[in-house]
């Protein structure tokens, strides 16, 4: 009887043991806000996930404005689709340098960061979580503005010259007074003497952006349209993160309640330790440690096939490389625990064999 609730026991250890220490470990890392603020912050500010990321909806902004109908190409403005698209990589770790300093970042993610985890201990339906944009307006009114609108533009290629010949065509037949693009649909680098005045146009269209910013932008209004139209709602996302703090920081006390039980069980009945007690611990360690290993590509593949989708390869990759980050926060420490009771057992199973019963004397 002994052997059978053993044998039970042993199962349920095993079995729950991987699960508990993935909860546990996810859990642990999840509810920590300081540690998530700490990580976050540190991949906008120093990892290239924003400059790849504004480069990918920089351009297709852009080209939403011309499907919409809200770019004026041919009329008053350059074509914006196409000029954004000579910027490189570097260009745009270079724009983000000029226009989002760390600092900045780094208040942002803080607000947004603590609104979250505090908004989970309180009543309020929606997380209380505004982000103020007068310090950033401000600073990009500066000559850090300008920096960045100068990148583009240097971005550009020479013009040759059919494109001078076609502008020089559309500045004769024009009306005295009335504005002349230099480019209608092939933005190029006009030569000297028109270089400045084309270059002014540019940097001209920066106030024209930062007066279309808001002063403050309210993350809970926002939730609380999305709320009004689709989706179960704040208020239940909040009780389902509440019930999975809870239970993600009970989980690991399953397979403690159930090694406490087994070592009870083989020390009353006197059961081997390496088959009873050095086994279980040995082969539950083992399938702990295999989510470790396998975690990265698998997680990986869920994000590219899933929320990752229907963006860039090379936003994929920095989404995921800067997600595998705090995945590490996670998995690092499930890898040495898992570890630590395989060697645990390991050293039961090789005492339990090495030992020998003691021979009756006559």
């Amino acid at each position: 009887m002994s052997k059978v609730l053993a044998f039970i026991l042993a199962l349920l250890f095993v079995l729950t043991l991987p699960f508990a220490l993935l909860a546990f470990n996810v859990g642990r890392v999840v509810y920590d806000g300081a540690l998530v603020k700490r990580v976050v912050a540190k991949e906008v500010t120093e990892s290239d996930l924003i400059a790849v990321t504004v480069q990918w909806l920089a351009q297709r902004r852009a080209q939403e404005r011309v499907m919409l109908g809200l770019a004026q190409t041919a009329v008053r403005e350059p074509d914006v689709v196409k000029a954004i698209e000579f910027p490189t990589l570097d260009d745009w770790r270079k724009i983000k340098a000029e226009v989002l300093p760390s600092n900045l970042l780094t208040d942002w993610v803080t607000v947004v960061v603590d609104g979250v985890y505090a908004w989970i201990d309180t009543a309020d339906p929606a997380p209380n979580i505004t982000l103020d944009f007068k310090p950033w307006k401000t600073y990009i009114r500066s000559q850090h503005g300008y920096d960045a609108i100068q990148i583009v533009y240097n971005s550009l290629p020479p013009c040759k010259q059919p494109d001078i010949d076609d502008f020089l065509k559309r500045l004769a037949a024009a009306k005295p007074g009335q504005e002349v693009l230099y480019n209608l649909y092939t933005p190029c680098m006009f030569p000297d003497p028109w270089r400045p005045d084309q270059n002014q146009d540019y940097l001209a269209g920066r106030d024209e952006v930062i007066d279309n910013v808001a002063d403050q932008f309210r993350l809970t209004q926002e939730l609380a349209q999305v709320e009004k139209q689709a989706g179960v709602g704040t208020e239940s996302i909040k009780q389902q993160l509440r019930l999975i703090r809870t239970a993600a920081s009970l989980s690991i006390s399953v397979p403690i309640v159930l090694l406490a039980l087994l070592v009870i069980l083989v020390l009353v009945g006197k059961l081997n330790l390496a088959r009873w007690l050095g086994l279980p611990l040995l082969v539950g360690g083992l399938l702990s440690l295999l989510p470790t290993l396998a975690y990265q590509p698998l997680v990986g593949s869920l994000l590219t096939m899933g929320p990752l989708s229907e963006v860039p390869r090379q936003v994929q990759q920095e989404f995921a490389r800067a997600f595998g980050v705090l995945l590490a926060e996670m998995f690092n420490p499930m890898l040495i625990e898992s570890l630590v009771i395989m060697l645990v057992g390991l050293g039961i199973v090789i005492v339990g064999s090495v030992r020998k019963p003691k021979r009756a004397t006559v």
